[in-house]
């Protein structure tokens, strides 16, 4: 049975360290455990693609080779290493997955050139500024065979699970397929996306996989659903009262994310008591927390998804001890439902309640 307390931390392997290796990640795992973390999230580790490659290093997120690992992060030998360890530690790791699209150069290309997305007899993706990924046509049932076939390789070397990079645009029979032929423990994490992205594709004819129809398959997805809302409050643009009835109105589990490598770090768009707050509202949340490399700190440099960038490491223990003792309070309850009432124009109270509706966490928090 899934946790709904899990913790998520999001490992870009590439640019946790200078050297950017499983053993680097692996020597750290001891502190993750520390801080409470449960889940280890690598981002894709891939061999990255050549061709129309953004910088100079390229992004993860354009695989060459499904069944590859970039060299510059170690060997098989090295990640079933890492792998071991965090189970040894008590803890789950899961690597992200791609199915949306690939590198133009993929090696899946030359072998299924059949299995992609066509405009005008030419290759090319549905959204213009991937210019460095072509997509797939997830629709094909040998298509979705074949992602299965992926997800049961990096399965049998011991991953307990997989993050779906925009899940919202597969077709959801790849989820469906997948449940099917992976073990029951195995966990999914969906990168859904905002309401008004879905609304955008959803327009364009495009595959378009609500969140109630990914919470079919998934044991969590992202908190995009609100997550533009909360950085338009917090930066004085909107009024917090349509963030609340979003929270309120929502029944999918989430990951309470506040940075990611695709978006800005929290500790650079606010400062002080009002970060303070809201790491603690995050963590509170009714869900599952989710560090980003590095937040634990509070650091604010965002490495660069296109290079090497490795991450500026400053020991904030202060900051440390906090996380870890929120997410240790976190984990003492069982939340069975809650409520958010907006008490202010930028005061929020939180309100938790176990099975029998008894209140077990009730605080305001000012942002």
């Amino acid at each position: 049975m899934f946790d709904t307390n899990s913790v998520f931390y999001q490992v870009f392997i590439r640019n946790y360290s200078q050297d950017g290796t499983f053993k680097f990640l692996e020597n750290d795992l001891p502190r993750l455990k520390d801080l409470g973390v449960d889940i280890i999230y690598l981002t894709p580790i891939n061999e990255i693609g050549i061709k129309n490659r953004k910088g100079k290093w390229g992004s993860p997120y354009a695989s060459k080779d499904y069944y590859s690992i970039s060299h510059d992060l170690g060997t098989k030998e090295d990640l079933i290493s890492l792998i071991n360890k965090t189970h040894e530690l008590g803890m789950k790791i899961i690597v992200d997955m791609v199915f949306n699209h690939t590198a133009p150069d993929s090696v899946l290309l030359k072998e299924h050139p059949e299995f992609y997305f066509y405009r005008d007899g030419k290759t090319g993706n549905r959204i213009g500024d991937w210019s460095d990924i072509i997509d797939l046509d997830t629709a094909r049932e040998d298509t979705q065979n074949y992602l299965v076939g992926v997800l049961k390789y990096w399965s049998s070397l011991g991953f307990d699970g997989f993050r779906f990079d925009v899940a919202s645009l597969i077709h959801i029979d790849v989820f469906k397929k997948a449940r099917e032929a992976l073990p029951k423990e195995t966990i999914f994490l969906a990168e859904s996306v905002s309401p008004d992205f879905y609304n955008f594709v959803k327009s364009r004819g495009m595959i378009a996989n609500s969140d109630e129809k990914l919470s079919q398959y998934f044991d969590v997805l992202y908190n995009y659903n609100y997550y533009h809302d909360l950085e338009h409050c917090l930066k004085g643009e909107e009024s917090f009262e349509n963030l609340v009835n979003k929270i309120n109105q929502d029944h999918v589990l989430r990951t309470n994310c506040l940075e990611n490598h695709d978006r800005d770090r929290v500790a650079s768009l606010i400062k002080g008591q009002r970060l303070m707050d809201l790491l603690d509202f995050s963590i509170n949340l009714q869900g599952c927390p989710f560090l980003y490399m590095g937040q634990e700190y509070l650091l604010t440099h965002k490495p660069n998804l296109f290079e090497k960038d490795p991450v500026i490491w400053k020991v904030n223990q202060e900051s440390y001890e906090f996380i870890k003792a929120k997410i240790k309070d976190k984990k003492s309850r069982k939340i069975f439902s809650q409520k958010l009432i907006l008490v202010g124009p930028r005061s929020i109270k939180l309100t938790q309640c176990d099975e029998n509706g008894n209140i077990i966490f009730q605080k305001i928090y000012q942002f």
